[in-house]
């Protein structure tokens, strides 16, 4: 296993950011995707191992107990590979991939993998870590807050994305409500402003739902999807066109190692869980890392087709439309798109059944 030599300074520095933070970047603006310029490429060192940089999606957390398994048990080494890792800073993973300066990567999720696809990047995802949405709306459990409805016209507390206040109002208004929520931009306060009652609601991860409830606030969840939005895959592994056609076998080898560990996390979740520890000592909390655990296996990672990491036309196309709907999916030009094609933006090939 190889960790780059700042990874653990940029990961204390970044670790107040979630996963919300990186909707913001990429649907904001187009432009995020031609900002880095450079050339990452892979390398074969003195022991054959081929050198690859991965480019992280946010600050180590649950989710990556599975890549951390297979960095710790050799699982990379196997396919000749040795990962560098690219700690989760101001670009995120898909502009990074895309433009050279990462040799693959985790996009956030399926809506921030769209926005930079659609906007020109060449990228391809091979396998989805999460299989359905890990978030949930949100508010205290002491709240007058019933149901989504009830929530037209209250305050939301986010981090900035106009896809974050869509999922919000699509809710409110799939459950009869008759007015949208109001966003109040908070970014890391979201949280602590949710517990003091400053913002009536948020979307909240089970880690940041669980932070609440240990300090004495407890809260009351709705899953997006009674709401009529499409599921969302999360943590994609994603190369570009050009990586993938100059190193095929590596993109293929990295898949598979990754596949395998993200199995194990699935079939013995404290194996990950304690390579997950070893791998990022100073980055995770036990406690919340054993309860998102049983989360992620029972009810994040296994796939609806029994092949872990595997992906959905439909779920692609659902989201692509949705981003659609709602204005979120633009072109090159920062055009507005009413259509696209996803069935060229990722692929299963390298999946073992």
């Amino acid at each position: 296993m190889t960790r780059s030599s700042s990874y653990i300074a940029a990961a204390r520095s970044s670790a107040a950011r979630r996963l919300l933070p990186c909707l913001v970047a990429l649907a904001t603006s187009a432009t995020v995707l031609t900002a880095c310029s450079g050339d990452a490429s892979s390398d074969t060192g003195a022991d054959g191992l081929t050198t690859v940089t991965f480019a992280l999606n946010y600050i180590p957390d649950p989710s990556l107990n599975g890549l951390a398994y297979a960095m710790e048990e050799g699982l990379f080494e196997e396919q000749g590979i040795d990962v560098e890792l690219v700690p989760y800073g101001s670009t995120p993973a898909e502009s990074l991939v895309a433009s050279g300066q990462a040799d693959l990567g985790l996009a956030t999720d399926i809506r921030t993998a769209l926005i930079a696809m659609a906007s020109g990047a060449d990228l391809t995802s091979y396998f989805a870590t999460y299989q359905h949405v890990p978030y949930a709306l949100t508010v205290l459990d002491d709240s007058p807050y019933q149901r989504p409805a009830d929530l037209a016209g209250k305050t939301y507390g986010g981090f900035g994305s106009p896809m974050e206040l869509a999922v919000v109002n699509d809710m409110i208004a799939a459950d009869g409500g008759d007015e949208e929520a109001e966003n109040v931009t908070l970014s890391t306060g979201t949280y602590d402003a949710l517990g003091a009652g400053r913002v009536d609601t948020v979307l909240s991860f089970p880690g940041d739902a669980f932070a609440l409830e240990q300090a004495g606030q407890k809260v009351r969840t709705w899953s997006t999807l009674d709401y009529d939005l499409p599921d969302v895959y999360g943590g994609l592994l994603i190369a570009s066109g050009a990586y993938a056609e100059e190193h095929p076998e590596v993109v293929e080898g990295f898949t598979r190692a990754l596949q395998e560990g993200y199995q194990a996390a699935l079939e013995d979740s404290a194996a990950a869980d304690e390579a997950a520890l070893a791998t990022f000592p100073d980055e995770l909390d036990p406690a919340v890392l054993d309860y998102v655990s049983t989360i992620q296996t029972d009810e994040l990672y296994p796939s609806p087709s029994g092949v872990v990491g595997a992906q959905d036309a439909a779920v692609w196309q659902e989201n692509a439309d949705w981003l659609i709907g709602h204005g979120l999916l633009v072109d090159a030009a920062g055009e507005p798109l009413d259509s696209f094609d996803t069935s060229t933006v990722f692929t299963d090939e390298y999946l073992q059944p």
